[in-house]
């Protein structure tokens, strides 16, 4: 193949690193990228804040200009320098960061399409990567609402170039850069309008914000947690260690401007480690946690707990849960990685018993409180690293009817996996955040005790290459099912 190149006629076979050349987008990879192919070779390209339409990696059906930044022997990687022409599948994004920042970026990209390409990059996981070549999946489930859907949003402190306090997100791909926000379409204009109030506080009372090459400086982190259902307000300040000057002032003004601020609280974060989360708490104003409603249920919300960040989609989300266990009132439940217990409490509806198992204390208090809250009795929530406390069940022989796990990003430890395998409940349910591992895992559960059943993607963020998976795994003959057990 001939390719037009920046030094004129090149053969395929020659393209380097700042070639130039001409690429139609064809498809969009897990992880942000876009992908176009050269004569076979897979091209992975990103986008660039400057371009006219932004764009954060090319929508397919664009046919843009791009120059080689990276050259593999099976894949090159490229940046986009033009469009030459728009994919019919583009539409204009409302944000004025588009491009810059690195949370929407596919806020040019047609909703419904995104919730095509959320499914297919599922299945494409699900068949390269854990090898079922038949994958029983449904379409992603859509968001109601596009936009202003998060609950939580973490903002950065950072000096400009002239050393003025900015407060703001990371462009994409920068965790050590932070552009000074003016607006964003993820949380309300309620979170907006507080954003704004803080970093004008803090530029009055000349804050330093924190150095992270000097390891000085006081503000790190402004988190703002809503209740969507609710109306309530948590302001999580998240400072270098110290005394916090004027800040009955600050708590005073802040609530007066925004009443429907519940919770003021201050998280002291003294380590190197870039992180909105403190070992210390102090109260500032009102209570140290606030309210959500998920279905009929109330959960506390405390600073650091967590919480799926797309409350309206967390219902359908844990509903499509619900209806995959079939539970029909005599069954234990094991739920691992329970969190604050969210699931386990939606189990409980239909379950005799619940356990569920979690590594964070925090969690487990707020998960112990939420079944109280909501006169649950049937849940029992335990303290522990997922994989030692199942080990423990496995060898005293407690094997539940049901395994409900939802683990991080990582995906289940191979002890987790061991351990699933020896117990071989009747139904496992798989809730992932990261296709990749999903598949990964599926693989191994599924090479001889069990089959899966359904995959049904949910999409908990609008405008991102993010996807939430729930998978079902059933046995595949009555030999692959429990061994003698003793009751959860």
């Amino acid at each position: 193949m001939w390719v037009v190149c920046s030094k004129g006629i090149a053969l395929f076979a020659s393209i380097k690193k700042k070639d130039i050349v001409e690429l139609e987008i064809s498809d969009l990879a897990y992880g942000g990228k876009s992908v176009a192919k050269l004569e076979g070779l897979v091209v992975l390209v990103k986008g660039g804040e400057d371009l006219e339409p932004a764009t954060a990696s090319g929508i397919p059906g664009d046919v843009v200009k791009v120059e080689i930044t990276k050259r593999k022997s099976n894949f090159a990687e490229a940046k986009i320098l033009e469009i030459v022409k728009e994919s019919d599948l583009r539409t204009k994004p409302l944000c004025s960061h588009f491009g810059l920042c690195g949370g929407c970026t596919w806020q040019d990209l047609k909703y419904e399409e995104q919730l095509k390409f959320k499914t297919k990059q599922v299945e494409e996981n699900l068949r390269h990567i854990g090898g079922f070549t038949d994958v029983p999946i449904q379409n992603a489930v859509g968001s109601d609402e596009t936009f202003f859907y998060r609950n939580k949003m973490e903002y950065a402190f950072a000096p400009d170039p002239d050393l003025q306090l900015i407060l703001g997100l990371h462009p994409r791909g920068r965790f050590d850069k932070v552009f000074d926000l003016k607006e964003c379409f993820l949380q309300s204009q309620n979170a907006n309008r507080i954003v704004d109030f803080v970093r004008e506080f803090a530029r009055e009372k000349k804050f330093t914000p924190y150095n992270y090459k000097e390891r000085s400086g006081f503000l790190r982190f402004l988190a703002v947690r809503e209740g969507k259902n609710t109306g309530m307000t948590m302001v999580n300040l998240v400072t270098n260690k110290g005394e916090f000057p004027f800040k009955d002032e600050f708590s005073s003004r802040l609530l007066g401007d925004f009443p429907f601020v519940k919770s003021m609280v201050r998280n002291i974060n003294s380590k190197l480690a870039n992180i909105a989360v403190g070992k210390e708490e102090e109260l500032l104003a009102g209570d140290k946690t606030i309210t959500e409603k998920l279905g009929k249920f109330k959960f506390e919300i405390s600073s650091n707990s967590f919480f799926q960040t797309n409350t309206h989609q967390a219902e359908k989300l844990y509903d499509i849960v619900l209806n995959m266990a079939d539970l029909h009132g005599d069954e234990s439940v094991l739920d691992l990685y329970c969190g604050n217990g969210t699931i386990s409490t939606f189990l409980s509806q239909r379950a005799k018993k619940v356990i569920g198992v979690e590594s964070v204390e925090e969690s487990i208090d707020n998960a112990k409180r939420n079944a109280e809250l909501n006169g649950v009795t049937n849940c029992e929530f335990i303290c522990g690293e997922v994989k030692n406390v199942l080990a423990k069940l496995v060898d005293d022989k407690r094997i539940p009817d049901l395994v409900v796990v939802d683990p991080p990003r990582a995906g289940l430890h191979k002890h987790v996996v061991k351990s699933l395998l020896s117990m071989r409940p009747s139904k496992i349910i798989y809730v992932s955040c990261n296709p990749s591992t999903l598949a990964r895992d599926l693989k191994l559960l599924c090479e001889e005790y069990y089959r899966l059943e359904r995959v049904q993607p949910v999409d908990m963020f609008p405008h991102t290459y993010h996807i939430e998976t729930v998978a079902r795994l059933t046995p595949k003959t009555l030999e692959c099912q429990a061994p003698p057990k003793r009751d959860l």
